[in-house]
C-alpha cells in the first residue's frame, strides 16, 4: 500500500525492472473517470515537459485510445531501473500519483518490456 510520503501504487515496478543496467520500457493503460477524462488529459499534459527533463529519459510518449474515449496509452523508456525508480520519486510524480485515485476508472495497467531494439 502507498504512503502519505509514497503515492506510487506498491508493486506498480517489478523488482527486475527496477535492478536493471539497461534499458527498459513500459506500456500503460488509464481510463478516466466518467466526467473526468479533461481533468486527466491536463494532468498528464502537465507533467510531460519534467519527464522529458528527467536523468535517463529516452521516451515517453501519451496517446489517445481511439475505440476508447477517456482512455491513455502511455509508452515509457528509460534507459535503466534506477532511473525509474528516481523518476517515481519526483515531487512532481508524487503529486500526479495522489491525484490518480480521484481521476481514473480502476487500477493503472502497466506492462514492462525489455527493449529489443533502440
Amino acid at each position: 500500500m502507498s504512503t502519505p510520503e509514497n503515492t506510487v501504487p506498491d508493486g506498480l515496478v517489478p523488482a527486475d525492472v527496477l535492478a536493471s543496467t539497461t534499458p527498459v520500457a513500459v506500456y500503460g493503460f488509464a481510463r478516466a473517470k466518467a466526467g473526468k477524462e479533461q481533468e486527466l488529459a491536463n494532468l498528464i499534459r502537465s507533467i510531460i515537459p519534467e519527464v522529458r527533463a528527467e536523468q535517463g529519459y529516452e521516451q515517453y510518449s501519451v496517446h489517445n485510445a481511439t475505440q476508447q474515449p477517456g482512455a491513455f496509452a502511455f509508452y515509457e523508456r528509460w534507459s535503466t531501473g534506477a532511473d525509474i525508480a528516481r523518476h517515481l520519486q519526483q515531487p512532481f510524480m508524487q503529486i500526479y500519483f495522489g491525484a490518480l485515485p480521484d481521476l481514473v476508472e480502476g487500477d493503472l495497467e502497466a506492462e514492462w518490456l525489455w527493449p529489443l531494439s533502440a
